[in-house]
C-alpha cells in the first residue's frame, strides 16, 4: 500500500488463523487440536509457517488453505504459495488418513495440482522419491 505521498510502502502485517489437527496439533499448544493466530510480514509463504510452528515435514499431513486442498503427507508443493491476511489454514498430521470417496473433485491449489500431474493418481501418503514406473 502506498503512502498518501506515493514514495513509501507500508507492508500491512499478515495475521492468519491456524489450525492444527491430531499430533501436530502440540505444535500450537494443543493436545488434539490447536487454533491459533499467527502475525507474519507481507509476502510470508506458508514454508514461513511451519518453519514458524518447527513442524517437521515428516509431520505434516493434509494442508488446506481457505477450503482448498494445498498439500498431502510428502508432497510439500504449498511451501512456497504466498499467504495472505485472513488465510484460515488448517494442518493435519501426517497419520490422519482422508477418505478416498471425497478425494476426487476436490478443490485444490494450482502447484498441488501440477505436482499430482507428475506423481499420478492421488495417494493417502507419498515419499520424497518418486514411484518406479
Amino acid at each position: 500500500m502506498k503512502t498518501n505521498d506515493g514514495n513509501h510502502e507500508i507492508h500491512e502485517p499478515l495475521t492468519i488463523h491456524v489450525v492444527l489437527y491430531g499430533a501436530v496439533a502440540r505444535y500450537g499448544g494443543g493436545k488434539h487440536i490447536a487454533s491459533i493466530y499467527m502475525d507474519f510480514e507481507a509476502g510470508a509463504v506458508l514454508g514461513n509457517l511451519y518453519e514458524e510452528l518447527k513442524l517437521p515435514q515428516n509431520e505434516k499431513g493434509y494442508v488446506f488453505v481457505n477450503s482448498v486442498l494445498c498439500d498431502a503427507p510428502g508432497l510439500n508443493a504449498s511451501e512456497t504459495l504466498m499467504l495472505q491476511n485472513g488465510d484460515h489454514v488448517g494442518i493435519f498430521s501426517a497419520n490422519h488418513m482422508w477418505p478416498y470417496q471425497y478425494r476426487d473433485g476436490i478443490r485444490m491449489s494450482d502447484a498441488l495440482r501440477e505436482v499430482l500431474q507428475e506423481r499420478g493418481a492421488m495417494h493417502h501418503s507419498y515419499s520424497d522419491s518418486p514411484p518406479d514406473q
